[in-house]
Formats: structure tokens, sequence, C-alpha cells
């Protein structure tokens, strides 16, 4: 990151602190989010369902998705949408997303998301 921004987040996590097989819940300014570890990169989305709040930080990951635990309700990590067949028919839901970037002593820093999860 080559500046700082008072709305970033500095989760004080270096990627190495990460465990790829288990999503990192957190608390940030803005809410709950998780941090998912996919591939070489780390996602963050919002830690719970905005359809009646499951715990996504404790569904399945598969590639770049996650599959809630409760109603099994399909997201991509990398854009929030809705991948399931009834997500992609009726479309809706969109899980809210934080960019994240890393600090210049390696952390993890989370960009402020356009609104707040909502569940």
């Amino acid at each position: 990151m080559s500046h700082t921004d008072p709305r970033d987040f500095d989760t004080g996590l270096a990627p190495g602190d990460l465990d790829p097989a288990r999503p990192r819940p957190l608390e940030t300014p803005w809410g709950a989010f998780a941090l998912f570890v996919v591939g070489e990169r780390v996602l963050c989305v919002q830690s719970f369902c905005p359809h009646l709040g499951g715990p996504l930080f404790q569904g399945t990951v598969f590639g770049a998705s996650v599959t809630c635990p409760w109603h099994e309700w399909i997201f991509s990590l990398e854009t929030g949408t809705r991948l399931d067949l009834l997500g992609r028919i009726l479309g809706g839901a969109k899980l809210i997303r934080c960019e994240v970037e890393r600090s210049a002593r390696g952390t993890i820093v989370l960009r402020a998301p356009d609104r707040r999860p909502v569940v």
C-alpha cells in the first residue's frame, strides 16, 4: 500500500497467520467479516449469510466460492455474487466484500466496503 487511508483497517495479521483450510472471522469497524485464503490470495467477505445469518466462515469453501452451512446458498468470494442455480435465476443477495491490501510491514489491510453487512 502506498498510502494510509483513515477508512482502512489494519488487521495486524500477516497472510502466513491464516490457515487456508479455515476462514478467519474478525470484527472490523464495519461489522463482522471473514478472511479466506484462495490460492495465493486473501479475500474478505461478510461473515454471515445475508439470507438468514448463517456463519459463512463455517461454510464449505471450494475454489473461490463458499457455501452457507445453513441453507446451501453459494457465493463467489471474488465478487460476492450468489452462484447457486436459484440465485442465478432470481438474483438478489450479494455478499459485501472488502478489498484486501498489504501494509508496508506486510500485514493484511482491509479497505472500507461501500456498505455495512445487514443480517
